[in-house]
């Protein structure tokens, strides 16, 4: 039923609460198990003063810099999605990782859909509608916009 699960995971502990759930299933169905984390793309404005001397060069120092980050980020992001996909293969789990930048539902909609997932398993923080609609939701995006279904593993419902 399930041949490949999608779990991202965005590094934090709420995140990777997902992976037992993921590993049960992926035991059941004898699943791959791919771990997804999108870093987003930093984008930074700047608005040079009239008349300013050296926008040209704080310009190109300020690109340097966002780029060294986002570099550094990505590679966080391998670093720690490799030694979950090693802890995950040490079960005997086929696990792969991956790693994108851009927008985080988006990324991970169109992943799940370009391997042909058959599930993504993530937690939620379990907000209210109110506080989901103002902070936005990728769990929303992907339940909403998605054509993979989506398993919502509710924070509460873990603490039980």
């Amino acid at each position: 039923m399930f041949e490949r699960i999608v779990v991202p995971l965005d590094g934090s502990r709420l995140s990777a609460q997902a992976l037992p759930f993921a590993t049960t299933l992926a035991n059941k169905f004898n699943a791959e198990i791919m771990l997804v984390r999108v870093v987003p793309e930093t984008t930074v404005a700047y608005i040079p003063q009239p008349g300013g001397v050296g926008d040209t060069l704080a310009v190109d120092i300020i690109s340097e810099q966002v780029h060294i980050k986002d570099v550094e980020s990505v590679a966080h992001a391998k670093r720690y999605l490799m030694n979950r996909t090693k802890e995950l293969r040490d079960q005997n789990i086929n696990a792969s990782y991956h790693v994108m930048e851009g927008a985080p539902a988006r990324s991970i909609m169109e992943f799940s859909t370009e391997r042909n997932a058959s599930l993504i398993v993530m937690m939620s923080h379990g907000r209210g509608r109110f506080k989901r609609a103002i902070l936005g939701s990728v769990t929303d995006a992907l339940i909403r916009g998605g054509s993979v279904p989506v398993l919502v593993i509710r924070a509460k419902d873990t603490e039980r």
